[in-house]
């Protein structure tokens, strides 16, 4: 181990030199406190011995010069020689950044005892900061994995600029963590037809969310021809819309109850058809979504049992409502009707529909921002546990 020695005592660092080389270390040498101050930033020692009293810079200045300069993880071990032996010395020593004392005149043994206690804390500090180090490393690696797959997550949301048949669409999509349970999206079916889903996956984090992207992925998938939200038959003609109860069938089958991994998840899908005004959709454990009429108060559309992945044969009723222009609904998840306030209680779907209803004169855009800073002001400032997620839709005019 790399030792600085600096006393002006010139026959005392000779013999704590011999000691020290003889003790198998790399001894430099000071005469000064000045001199030490040069040689410890030019040399990097582990362990320094100082006396106490030195020409130009004493022990305590010198070891809390060190103290100072030492970067964290490059802990370096400070022992005064001293014949002081008050207490208010030691404090005042301890205090400057020593970490232990040897008395003059010195024995050999005992100082070979604190050498090699302050060698075994020094290579454990040094070894804790290389771990340390490999940690912060794979950190920041996990940290780069966790932003590019939120960057995936991101692809599979609405375009901004996109228009979909007979409506308008805003949304708002915030997860508590790096990535979310959550998912939303609107898929154009064909020139007369829009499906959109919300999402839940139950959870948060990195493991409802590889959930949540896989289904993200397959719903997207769903109108390339691959039968699964629209039929392409070749002798029909004509492609078919699968109807949203069918469809939840198919994702309950692809997504099977998993006791180890315990993931499910919740699930309104409307297809809306532009023609007539109908929406058919079907909400699968999910929160009830609100309606607001043109004309009439808001009110809430049905929701049934269960979610989805957890009975491989369930069933799921599918219903239909009939949207005029100006109509509008909104499809949300949990984290805004669970979030709790200081009294831990529910802000609630009521909530949510009062809201709605007080932002019917606002456009759309506004008023899903408006049901999220809602929540957010129930919770009193404090950070959601849970993700948030918002799709408002606008029937649009006919002509």
């Amino acid at each position: 181990m790399r030792i600085l020695l600096a006393d002006d005592d010139r026959v005392t660092r000779i013999r704590l030199n011999a000691y020290l080389r003889e003790w198998g270390h790399e001894v430099i040498l000071a005469e000064d406190g000045n001199q030490a101050w040069e040689l410890f930033r030019r040399e990097s020692p582990w362990l320094v011995i100082s006396d106490w009293q030195m020409p130009g810079m004493n022990g305590i200045e010198f070891v809390r010069r060190i103290r100072e300069a030492t970067p964290p993880g490059q802990y370096v071990y400070a022992i005064l020689l001293t014949s002081r032996s008050e207490k208010t010395d030691l404090v005042e020593g301890m205090e400057a950044g020593a970490d232990d004392f040897v008395a003059k005149p010195f024995d050999k043994d005992e100082l070979r005892v604190r050498v090699r206690a302050g060698e075994r804390l020094v290579v454990l500090e040094r070894v804790l900061a290389g771990r340390n180090q490999e940690l912060s490393g794979i950190n920041e690696r996990m940290r780069g994995d966790l932003r590019t797959a939120a960057r995936i997550q991101n692809a599979f949301l609405p375009r901004e600029d996109e228009e979909f048949p007979g409506i308008r669409a805003a949304w708002c999509y915030q997860p508590c963590d790096e990535l979310a349970g959550d998912t939303l999206n609107l898929l154009r079916l064909d020139g007369n037809h829009v499906g959109f889903y919300v999402a839940d996956v139950a959870g948060h984090g990195v493991a409802s969310s590889l959930l949540s992207v896989m289904l993200s992925r397959l719903l997207s998938k769903g109108t390339s021809g691959e039968g699964f939200l629209v039929r392409h038959d070749s002798l029909a003609g004509a492609p078919e819309i699968v109807p949203p109860a069918e469809v939840a069938r198919h994702l309950n089958r692809q997504f099977p109850w998993n006791p180890e991994a315990m993931e499910y998840f919740t699930l309104f899908y409307g297809v809306f058809e532009a023609e007539s005004g109908v929406l058919r959709y079907v909400c699968a454990g999910h929160p009830r979504p609100v309606l607001v009429p043109a004309g009439r108060p808001a009110e809430h559309l049905r929701s049934d049992p269960p979610a989805l992945g957890m009975f491989p044969d369930a069933e799921f009723t599918e219903y239909q409502v009939r949207l005029a222009p100006g109509d509008r609904l909104y499809a949300f998840t949990d984290g805004l009707v669970e979030a709790l306030n200081p009294a831990a209680e529910q802000f609630g779907e009521a909530r949510i529909l009062a809201v709605a209803e007080t932002q019917r004169s606002r456009t759309l855009p506004v008023s899903v921002r408006a049901i999220v800073a809602a929540a957010g002001a129930w919770r009193e400032g404090r950070e959601p546990t849970d993700d948030q997620c918002v799709l408002g839709i606008e029937i649009a005019d006919a002509r």
